[in-house]
């Protein structure tokens, strides 16, 4: 055969095994040209399908997403035209046409052109599953149309043919008593007995079982006497199987989840409908098996029918399955019913008399599990599923059991029993732990391996560096594998949700909003980024929380970060990153702006860029904040991760978040984070972001008294900004500079900056300037004893804030300033009142840092009043806060606290100035 006719056969199967459902690129190109095939062989793919549309007709195959689907109408298949024959030929059976059965059966047969369904056309486990339940079918119909045969007379007729069927197939017991039927009818009562004989050693020797009872009453009936009109029809008497896998041999934890499956089993045994059926889900390796066979092995006494065990991987049918069910509980092979309906309501019959607990393990469908339920009676019926199945919560009422990872404590002991290690934790085993992520295959394969004689500490080496992770979660012989665990759900994905999970692992992050998701994937549709996070929540793959983030367990993320090294090209994961950076530049902007509106940021957000889906709704000062604080940590991150490959949107980033950093990051995250952000918009050649950024690493160093770094920094800011002609970047450092002299005590230096900023501020009519020179202004007179200067310029700078649009967290700085000039003059009232009211404000826009110095300034003025308990709970709530930002003022605060805690000193040492 040519080759290209052998491609198209390769292509047609798999399309025609899939049944109309979608066949997705990778699947078929694994099946043209094995595992991993090059770039090229996308576009032979491609012409391959050209090729098949233009002898099928052009409407005949579809390009579906990520793959192709074929639609033929009415029965241009075989397979159907063969299906449609049997179901006629089974109705005219039940009516007692035989004559027209029989001719339907021998049409449908005649349809086969060789034993096997798609015979050597492609070999993949749809193509496979889908042979197979052809195969199984067109046996069936034979062995129906022999038994009418048989009862027509027709036994000379069909020795021959019976023979070789027969001998093709010597383990179905059905065939090989036909064949004795017609053989002892036919006075070859020695050959039929022949039959029985060598059908017993073939099933002795494959299968170590002895033929069943209808093949040994025929036998028997054949040496006592006359010939059998029929072939015996019995049902075994009624058994009870115990078919359960070995419990896991060390089980920890899962209390929680154990009694929700014994209050599950309680109300099944008292009769209620539908809660006798539970879904145990989880993501692959969680533990899912370990926990129903655990259970099951210690509630075995409640259930005296008997425990049931199907695996139902590989896709295998409900039919199947029902058959193997109603086998195992004593229904005679040939008196299963031909019909899955017939057989699940066989099924149903038989549980309603009998205590059996059934468990389905590796249901990939609702459809796979419904025929499985009980009716009436206390079964129970226990389906294990890496998909949550919620079809089986909404129509037949199942429970739903939602396996999460093992907490620290339950892992550790699971670990150390593995391990066979004594009771205690050393650091090694507890950072083993961590590394598993909570996942129980991973701590019983790292457990396997301690026992094996691996040191601890070699395996926290090897297990810390990402890239390698899953390769050592791996038993050594393979059998055991997070990897492969996780790939087994992977591949069951449709093309698009493979993608969106690739693009996913590309950020190392617990949670991301739905539209950083959107933007990795580049979707613009609302409605199809739900419809693939529903896929692959349906499948646990990830969590879509409560607050509509989306999130992935660890080992799933670096799974997926790895595909997509081998299944996404360098461009294509670049483009992602940058799509993924323009979603937060534009929503830290939207942030930058409620957190300080006229601080301006980098990027225009004026009109929402339409690629941008669920960006955040920042309503106010707080909303902004909070959202940040949400995504600071994925934020920072970014920059982190990105400052080299994409700088030109990196300090973008940077630059949008300072307000955040200045009111809630630790000093230190704050200087890091601004650093980087100097690093790339250097390499992106931006002056601008540059100076913006000195400017904001400034006022950190400042706020540390590291003053020499501030100087640096704000003298590198100002002499950008001149370069560029930004007078308002100017006149905001130098003004910084200014305040920053001044409270070194280098009163005389501080003058010329804060008078330059003045002028700058007074030109350009910027209420923001003003107030800010005005401020500085007000506290370097401060400082230098002038109080009434002092008064004037704040008194000028709360005017200033008055007429911002930042103005509450502006006039929460002057309040502070007020609130001190007052208290050191001994009017507590007014300082009172402005402290109080700087505490609000503060508190209003989120700014944790002047909320702290505010309480400051209400500890002093409680102090001086002698109210010590109140003043303790001030100071003690300005530390609290201060804490982890690393303010200056903290060891002041500190201190001062100690000296509050002594009453003879309370009140005795007056505020600093």
């Amino acid at each position: 055969m040519p080759a290209g006719r052998r491609q198209h056969q390769v292509v047609l199967a798999c399309l025609l095994a899939a049944g109309g459902q979608t066949v997705a690129d990778s699947t078929l190109l694994e099946a043209l040209w094995g595992r991993d095939p090059s770039d090229s062989k996308h576009v032979a793919l491609r012409v391959l399908v050209h090729h098949l549309r233009r002898n099928l007709g052009i409407e005949s195959i579809i390009r579906a997403s990520g793959g192709y689907r074929i639609r033929l109408a009415g029965h241009q298949l075989d397979a159907d035209e063969f299906c449609a024959l049997v179901d006629a030929a089974a109705r005219d059976e039940a009516q007692g046409r035989l004559a027209e059965a029989r001719q339907r059966y021998r049409a449908a047969l005649r349809l086969w052109r060789d034993t096997d369904a798609y015979h050597g056309a492609a070999d993949t486990d749809q193509v496979r599953a889908a042979a197979n339940h052809l195969g199984e079918q067109r046996m069936t119909a034979y062995e129906s149309c022999v038994d009418i045969e048989l009862s027509l007379g027709l036994h000379r007729e069909l020795c021959a043919e019976l023979s070789a069927v027969a001998t093709k197939n010597p383990l179905r017991e059905r065939l090989q008593a036909q064949l004795m039927l017609a053989l002892v009818r036919g006075d070859r009562r020695a050959e039929a007995l022949t039959v029985y004989e060598r059908t017993r050693r073939i099933l002795a020797d494959e299968l170590g079982a002895d033929p069943g009872r209808r093949l040994r009453q025929l036998y028997t009936a054949i040496l006592r006497g006359p010939t059998p009109a029929v072939v015996p029809s019995v049902a075994s008497a009624a058994v009870r199987p115990a078919q359960l896998p070995v419990p896991p041999s060390s089980f920890v934890g899962r209390h929680d989840e154990l009694a929700a499956l014994d209050a599950v089993h309680e109300k099944s045994r008292n009769g209620e409908r539908p809660s006798g059926s539970v879904v145990v889900t989880g993501a692959g390796g969680m533990g899912k098996t370990a926990l129903v066979t655990h259970w099951a092995d210690q509630t075995r006494q409640g259930f005296p029918g008997g425990q049931l065990y199907l695996d139902l991987d590989n896709d295998i049918p409900a039919a199947v399955a029902l058959a193997r069910a109603l086998v195992d509980l004593g229904i005679a092979p040939d008196d299963v019913p031909r019909q899955a309906e017939t057989r699940a309501a066989r099924l149903r019959s038989l549980l309603s008399s009998r205590t059996v607990l059934m468990v389905l393990d590796n249901v990939s469908s609702a459809q796979q599990a419904r025929p499985f339920f009980p009716g009436a009676g206390d079964s129970m019926l226990v389906i294990i599923s890496r998909n949550r199945l919620d079809g089986l919560v909404a129509r037949e009422g199942a429970h739903l059991l939602v396996l999460n990872p093992l907490d620290v404590e339950p892992a550790t002991r699971l670990l150390r029993a593995i391990a066979g290690m004594a009771d205690s934790a050393p650091d090694d085993i507890r950072t083993l732990v961590e590394l598993c992520h909570g996942m129980p295959l991973a701590i019983r394969i790292v457990g396997a391996h301690l026992r094996l004689g691996a040191r601890p500490d070699a395996l926290v080496d090897a297990l810390r560096d990402e890239r390698t992770r899953l390769a050592r979660l791996t038993t050594t012989d393979g059998d055991a594998s997070v990897r492969a665990v996780i790939a087994v759900s992977y591949r069951r994905l449709a093309a698009p949700a493979r993608r969106l999970l690739r693009h996913l692992g590309l950020l190392d992050a617990r949670a991301i909003p739905l539209g950083a998701a959107a933007a990795l994937a580049g979707i613009s549709c609302d409605t199809v980024l739900t419809d693939l996070l529903d896929e692959l929540a349906a499948a646990n793959l990830v969590t879509v929380e409560a607050d509509g983030r989306v999130s992935l367990h660890q080992l799933t993320r670096m799974f997926a970060h790895q595909r997509g090294q081998l299944d996404d090209t360098w461009t294509d994961r670049a483009a992602a990153e940058r799509r993924l950076l323009g979603w937060y530049g534009h929503a830290t902007r939207q942030a930058q702006q409620r957190i300080r509106p006229t601080s301006g940021g980098a990027g225009d957000s004026t009109v929402p860029d339409p690629q941008h889906l669920f960006l955040p709704e920042l309503t106010d000062t707080v909303a902004a904040l909070s959202w940040v604080d949400a995504e600071a940590e994925t934020i920072i991150g970014l920059i982190d991760q990105h400052v080299r490959i994409h700088p030109d949107l990196v300090w973008a980033l940077a630059v949008n978040i300072r307000g955040w950093l200045q009111r809630r990051a630790p000093r230190d995250t704050w200087i890091a984070v601004i650093e980087q952000g100097i690093r790339s918009a250097a390499l992106a050649g931006s002056s601008t972001g540059e100076a913006t950024l000195h400017g904001s690493l400034g006022v950190a160093h400042s706020l540390l008294l590291q003053r020499t770094e501030a100087r640096s920094a704000y003298q590198r800011a100002s002499e950008l900004f001149g370069r560029s002609g930004d007078h308002a970047g100017k006149a905001d450092v130098e003004a910084s500079l200014g305040a920053m002299l001044a409270d070194s005590g280098a009163l005389d230096e501080a003058l010329p900056p804060l008078l330059r900023a003045r002028h700058l501020a007074t030109l350009l009519n910027d209420p923001d300037l003003i107030f800010k020179v005005e401020l500085n202004l007000g506290y370097l007179h401060r400082r230098a004893d002038r109080q009434q200067e002092a008064l004037d310029a704040y008194t000028s700078a709360l005017s200033a804030a008055e007429r911002s649009s930042n103005r509450d967290w502006l006039s929460a700085s002057v309040h502070t300033n007020l609130g001190r000039l007052h208290l050191l003059q001994g009017n507590l009232d007014q300082a009172e009142h402005h402290y109080d009211t700087a505490v609000r404000l503060a508190r209003s826009t989120g700014d944790r840092m002047r909320e702290a110095w505010a309480l400051h300034g209400c500890s002093d003025i409680c102090a001086a009043r002698r109210d010590l308990p109140a003043a303790v709970a001030a100071l003690q709530e300005a530390v609290t806060i201060l804490e982890p930002l690393g303010d200056r003022r903290l060891d002041e605060m500190r201190t001062r606290l100690s000296e509050l805690l002594s009453d003879d000193t309370a009140g005795q040492s007056p505020p600093k100035a």
